[in-house]
């Protein structure tokens, strides 16, 4: 029940045009965030802004590392998630000074990680055939693989802590509980996200698995 060869390419067609535009202000953004903090002498806001640069060079060396065809579709939620998390939420500090961005970028995570475990169960499975069979173990493997990042992604924040001296999950002010809040919109998330893999399997299609076909036709299809 995968898309047929030409539905993925024109799809692939519209958002190759997306990204060129999107990648070109991702960039330009980022070189002004640059220079802004180059003036204001701020080597911490700086350093990490120079490192958003590296952000769409380091999606394209993904694609070559693993020698897989880019995928426009996938590619786009890519970028646009990074955009949200790293320029507007790091650089531009909008977790510190915007209330509740850090929870909608969490929740927003447990949706984009969810993609990614589609992706993912589809590369695994033998054969990489999308079939209704699928529905139930797809499900389990997406909202398992979601969660485990989600904890992970905690555990990681608090390593790094230790490294750059910040108080990265908030622990002085709300102990466990910003940990904890971050996890569980993860989990609203990835459920949010769920009914799309049941759809996915029955051969439904949107902006999520469409990107999920593109990425088998391109990558995993014998050809």
């Amino acid at each position: 029940m995968n898309l047929s060869p030409n539905t993925v390419a024109a799809r692939e067609g519209r958002f190759k045009t997306i990204n060129r535009f999107f990648t070109l202000f991702y960039l330009l953004f980022s070189a002004v965030l640059v220079v802004v903090y180059a003036i204001q002498g701020d080597g911490y806001h700086l350093g990490i802004s120079i490192g958003s640069l590296f952000v769409p060079p380091a999606i394209a060396l993904f694609y070559r590392l693993l020698r897989l065809r880019p995928v426009e579709q996938l590619t786009a939620l890519v970028t646009a998630f990074t955009f949200l998390a790293y320029p507007l939420g790091s650089c531009l500090d909008f977790y510190r000074m915007v209330p509740g961005f850090d929870k909608v970028a969490h929740t927003l995570s447990g949706v984009f990680v969810s993609l990614l475990c589609l992706i993912l169960f589809y590369a695994l499975k033998p054969g990489h055939a999308v079939e209704r069979s699928d529905a139930a173990l797809l499900i389990a493997f997406t909202f398992f693989g979601s969660m485990a990042v989600a904890g992970l992604w905690e555990v990681g924040e608090y390593l790094i802590s230790f490294i750059v001296g910040l108080d990265l999950q908030r622990v002085a002010a709300t102990g466990v509980s910003d940990s904890m809040q971050d996890m569980i919109v993860a989990m609203i998330g990835t459920l949010a996200t769920l009914p799309f893999a049941w759809r996915l399997a029955q051969g439904k299609r949107d902006l999520l698995t469409g990107a999920v076909d593109a990425f088998i036709e391109l990558n995993l299809k014998k050809n």
